[in-house]
């Protein structure tokens, strides 16, 4: 399958590199023209792309699927995507479970009011350029140096007692391959680990941290559909 990865950051590289093990032809982009060596090093063809800068696309033709890994909050490409003059089978977008109202309760992909404004604008500016894309709402993104450890690494945190919605960067690429190879289109997924630990919890912080009036963000959807089985199911032990 030849896959475009359009937007080769910290995550984008990662799913480059696992989806090349995977015997994939992958196409990865960045706008940093340093960074084109470091993403060829994990065996995927590196290439300058900067919406609306960007002249020449044909190193896109004939993918059979595309990866939209842009910054999901930021608006700066809108505009030109509209204009693009590409088309994929498959599509795949990453935006946030951010999205989500920042109050206590449970919420699954079926909530649809009080949805943060400029997220759903970037999902909706997908979807309406590419209806059969599949949205994926990724939960705090974790793994590698990325923990809560190093976050805190000089300060303390001010609501140890506060619920996580984290992934690990393992089981989104996972995710990501097991949706490019079904016929599941035009679905939104929650990306996130079952289990939602307290900061205080990860950080073994002694105290009350029960995540009283906890905001939770559910992966049912993506459970039942795909029968998925996380290889990182609880925070707390991301990093061991």
């Amino acid at each position: 399958m030849k896959v475009a990865v359009l937007g080769c950051g910290w995550l984008g590289e990662r799913l480059a590199a696992y989806l090349v093990k995977q015997g994939e032809q992958i196409i990865a982009t960045t706008t940093s023209p340093e960074k084109l060596k470091q993403i060829s090093a994990t065996g995927a063809e590196a290439h300058l792309l900067e919406f609306g800068k960007t002249a020449d696309f044909t190193f896109l033709n004939d993918c059979d699927a595309a990866i939209f890994s842009m910054p999901a909050a930021k608006d700066n490409w809108h505009a030109a995507l509209q204009t693009l003059d590409l088309s994929f089978p498959k599509t795949v977008f990453f935006s946030s479970t951010g999205i989500y109202p920042q109050s206590a309760g449970i919420f699954s992909e079926e909530q649809h009011e009080n949805l943060r404004e400029d997220l759903a604008a970037s999902e909706e500016i997908i979807r309406t350029k590419f209806p059969q894309t599949n949205i994926l709402r990724l939960a705090g993104l974790m793994g590698d140096e990325r923990n809560l450890t190093n976050f805190f690494k000089n300060r303390a945190p001010a609501d140890a007692d506060k619920a996580v919605n984290h992934i690990h960067y393992e089981d989104i690429v996972h995710a990501v391959h097991l949706i490019l190879k079904s016929d599941v289109q035009a679905e939104t997924f929650n990306i996130v680990a079952p289990k939602h630990p307290t900061i205080g919890q990860i950080l073994n912080i002694p105290g009350d941290n029960t995540g009283k009036s906890a905001r939770i963000i559910s992966a049912e959807k993506f459970i039942q559909n795909f029968n998925y089985k996380f290889i990182h199911p609880n925070p707390q032990y991301f990093s061991r």
